[in-house]
């Protein structure tokens, strides 16, 4: 503390400008004419019309399993996920018998005229994505987490949150929300 004290001593201060600063009497120079730049450093007018160059827009990368049939995401789950997400898809499958099932964004997707619901996994838990409206999902039980507009999520962590009457009637009920 001593130590700063000691250096704002030694310091000067700046003084702040005045409002009317003196005059200074000083020759005026003669500013060279511009003349334009050569080489490397000269600027060149924007091209108009065709000649234009367009920049590309972002690209992204399109995922190899787009569209993909979901049978080798099941294949690569651990034992334990993969006996609830083959459950899962059996009910998908019962309450939906016409959906279409193709990975994207990674994960098994469910659609008729639309998406409707997706499965995934975690290090500790299966999941089914159902796409409607929560007012949509009857869930009395509480048994559906999120706080989304239009998703709600079932964890499944063991073989007791597999309950088939409730799956059925959330896949129906986001079925008949796209339809």
């Amino acid at each position: 503390m001593a130590a700063r004290k000691a250096m704002a001593k030694k310091t000067p201060r700046k003084k702040t400008p005045t409002k009317n600063p003196p005059a200074r009497k000083s020759a005026a120079r003669k500013t060279p004419a511009k003349t334009p730049a050569k080489g490397a450093a000269a600027k060149k007018a924007p091209a108009k019309g065709a000649a234009a160059k367009k920049t590309p827009g972002r690209q992204y990368l399109r995922r190899e399993d787009l569209g993909a049939p979901a049978d080798a995401f099941f294949a690569q789950q651990p034992p334990e996920r993969r006996e609830h997400l083959e459950a899962l898809r059996a009910l998908v499958k019962k309450a939906a018998p016409g959906a279409r099932e193709s990975m994207k964004w990674g994960m098994p997707y469910y659609e008729l005229k639309g998406g409707f619901c997706a499965l995934y996994t975690s290090t500790t838990y299966a999941a089914l994505s159902i796409m409607a409206p929560p007012e949509k999902l009857d869930d009395p039980e509480g048994k559906l987490e999120g706080t989304g507009k239009t998703m709600r999520h079932l964890k499944v962590r063991s073989a007791a949150d597999l309950d088939e009457a409730s799956i059925l009637r959330w896949v129906k009920a986001a079925v008949a929300h796209h339809s």
